[in-house]
């Protein structure tokens, strides 16, 4: 009799190398790309003291009641070079290592409030139109498939389903579903270090 045993280090799906964009999902059942940053802060010392990392990701895909300059030569491009942000979606305090983690237990660690994962929708000028916050909905995790010392590239994946802020100020009221959905996430990109002042 033979037997097939499942192992949880199967090869996970990976960002093409030719991709265009160093991250993409679905959201909301749509195509959904962008350009991912990876920052790891740091105070003092060396910034190898640190084991955790920020994740911040920006498209200028169009959505719906945005006000746009009249610029008929200027299409969204996923903020791979000159961009006018339209969308964001932040991850907070991931450790720098290998593993999947739980979105609910990564917003626990933050310091401020706002250090939690978010998705924003914002106008030309940059102000605030919806903000999406996660609050517990299922799926709600992001996992490091790979980190790459020497290059200092990180790879992974994500899901999560954020809940829109209802108490945010002024917000866009229109037909923008109130729970913003991301799935198959992707995305390989360098680790940057930013030294706090």
């Amino acid at each position: 009799m033979i037997a097939v045993i499942s192992c949880s280090c199967a090869r996970q799906p990976r960002l093409p190398e030719n991709s265009m964009y160093n991250v993409t999902a679905l959201h909301n059942d749509s195509t959904w790309f962008g350009t991912a940053k990876a920052l790891r802060l740091y105070q003092l010392g060396s910034p190898e003291s640190v084991k955790q990392f920020n994740i911040q990701i920006a498209t200028d895909i169009p959505f719906p009641g945005r006000d746009m300059p009249k610029t008929p030569d200027y299409t969204a491009n996923g903020c791979t070079e000159e961009c006018r942000r339209s969308q964001s979606l932040l991850f907070y305090n991931i450790p720098l290592k290998k593993g999947k983690y739980k979105i609910a237990r990564l917003d626990k660690k933050r310091i401020v409030d706002n250090e939690r994962a978010s998705y924003w929708l914002v106008g030309y000028s940059g102000g605030a139109y919806k903000k999406y916050l996660f609050q517990g909905r299922n799926p709600g995790w992001l996992r490091i498939t790979g980190f790459d010392k020497k290059t200092n590239i990180i790879e992974g994946r994500f899901a999560i389903d954020l809940d829109e802020d209802l108490t945010l100020y002024a917000r866009l009221v229109n037909d923008i579903p109130p729970i913003a959905k991301f799935s198959e996430g992707l995305f390989r990109v360098k680790l940057t270090d930013v030294k706090l002042k």
